[in-house]
């Protein structure tokens, strides 16, 4: 007990990165004000180019072509689907549910191929919200398309350049091969997590949608982020996750208090938040989510929101979410001991 409740809190002081605080402020700064020039469609391109870019180079030659046109192809298309069906919450957890599963056989090829694939469902989470947009599902799969065509170049010419530097995760076997036939892929452990993650997604999707309609998303991705193998790993990112955004509400909420509606110090609390959950990444995850919960209640206070309100509905949708992750892996681990 006293192991588990160490590594639940435990700060790693060496993997504190200021230098990755400060990069993630310059990015966060450079998006905010791409955004704010070309709207949520930036955040389209930035997603497609940000697909590609975890593409690990395939060699020179037309290879590259076969490896990366897939992804373009089926990113594009689930962008559309996505902004198409918009709030609509029984099609949203489908599309959701599907993508999930996909994602999550997709990540048996690596490690690279399961960020591919938490950034790809991410997105759609995200994109579900874009449909009260004037640019449309066709504009918002223009901009995916063209952000994932850049990226695809970036990631050929990495490896015109000769940048691969050995072996990668992704060339790594893993230790269950995938079935070759769709029977036998949903009969291995990798489909049946497959399936119950598509599951748990689709639930948290619907949740989400008609009963946290301000902020539908938030659900999905706290399920999606601790929805993972192995269970304990799972166990200990929920509880931090929900105890980061729990005491980062609560700071949150009181220092915006004292702040009032002042604009310019809500943007500096709102820097100095995404300034210090990048230093803090890698050091603790609980300390992450707070620092995140303090920025989105921020946001939603610059933005003209109350913050109290906004986190509470954070702190109550990253519960409802780590709950359903929870309930899924212990059906999944149930299974596998079935299995032994």
């Amino acid at each position: 007990m006293s192991s588990f409740s160490d590594e639940l809190l435990n700060l790693d002081r060496e993997r504190i990165n200021v230098r990755a605080g400060l990069l993630g402020l310059v990015v966060l700064s450079v998006f905010g004000v791409a955004v704010a020039v070309w709207g949520p469609v930036f955040i389209a391109a930035a997603m497609g180019a940000l697909v590609l870019l975890v593409t690990d180079p395939p060699p020179p030659g037309r290879r590259w072509v076969t490896a990366l046109l897939p992804l373009l192809v089926a990113g594009t298309a689930m962008t559309f689907l996505a902004v198409w069906v918009g709030a609509r919450p029984i099609p949203a957890a489908i599309l959701v549910g599907i993508v999930g599963v996909v994602a999550a056989i997709h990540a048996g090829d690596g490690r690279k191929a399961g960020i591919r694939g938490l950034i790809a469902t991410i997105w759609v989470v995200l994109a579900l919200t874009l449909d009260d947009t004037a640019v449309g599902a066709v504009g918002y799969a223009a901009a995916f398309a063209g952000g994932a065509l850049l990226g695809g170049i970036v990631t050929w010419l990495r490896a015109r350049r000769g940048s691969d530097d050995g072996e990668d995760d992704d060339d790594i076997p893993v230790a269950e091969p995938t079935p070759t036939t769709l029977t036998g892929l949903f009969a291995s452990r990798v489909g049946q997590f497959a399936l119950l993650r598509g599951a748990g997604l689709a639930v948290a999707v619907l949740l989400g949608f008609i009963l946290f309609p301000a902020h539908p998303a938030w659900v999905a991705i706290s399920a999606l982020i601790v929805m993972r193998p192995p269970t304990r790993q799972a166990l200990v990112v929920g509880l931090q996750r929900s105890l980061g955004t729990g005491f980062g509400v609560i700071a949150a909420v009181i220092v915006a208090g004292l702040v009032g509606d002042n604009r310019p110090g809500l943007i500096i609390l709102f820097l100095a938040s995404a300034f210090l959950a990048m230093a803090f990444r890698e050091a603790n995850y609980a300390l992450f989510a707070m620092f995140v919960t303090a920025l989105v209640v921020y946001s939603q206070r610059i933005l003209g929101a109350d913050a109290a309100e906004s986190g509470q509905d954070r702190f109550v949708e990253t519960v409802v979410g780590v709950a359903i992750a929870f309930i899924v892996l212990a059906i999944a681990e149930a299974q596998s001991r079935k299995e032994l």
